[in-house]
């Protein structure tokens, strides 16, 4: 963890999803001090008829980022900033369409290679 889940709109080319993987890898490497090991981003190719904002159908990017909790409010708010930024710069989508969510675990609710995470370090 984190980890980071892209709804996006079908038909976003390989090299631009691993463009935005880097990059937002990165971010979370700066910004929250996460260790690379522990970052994973999923790309979830949605039709027209799967997402829908107003009940109308939509091709907004809605991205949810999964971290444990300890990092500060200052923090998480430049991260999820960060990432709107990133998709809007290698997609060329509008900031408009994008939302960002990040949503916040303890470690002791976190296991990867079954154990249990460390705490987040403190940022």
């Amino acid at each position: 963890m984190p980890i980071i889940v892209c709804e996006n709109r079908v038909g976003l080319k390989a090299e631009v999803k691993a463009e935005i993987a880097r990059k937002v890898t990165t971010a979370i490497q700066e910004i929250i001090r996460s260790p690379l090991d522990l970052i994973s981003v999923v790309f979830h190719d949605l039709d027209e008829q799967s997402s829908y904002r107003s009940g109308r159908p939509t091709t907004d990017t809605l991205i949810f980022c999964h971290l444990r909790d300890g990092r500060s409010d200052g923090a998480i708010l430049s991260l999820i900033k960060e990432v709107s930024a990133i998709w809007s710069a290698c997609t060329g989508d509008s900031e408009d369409d994008i939302e960002v969510a990040a949503a916040l675990y303890p470690a002791r609710h976190v296991v990867r290679g079954g154990e249990r995470l460390a705490e987040a370090p403190r940022v």
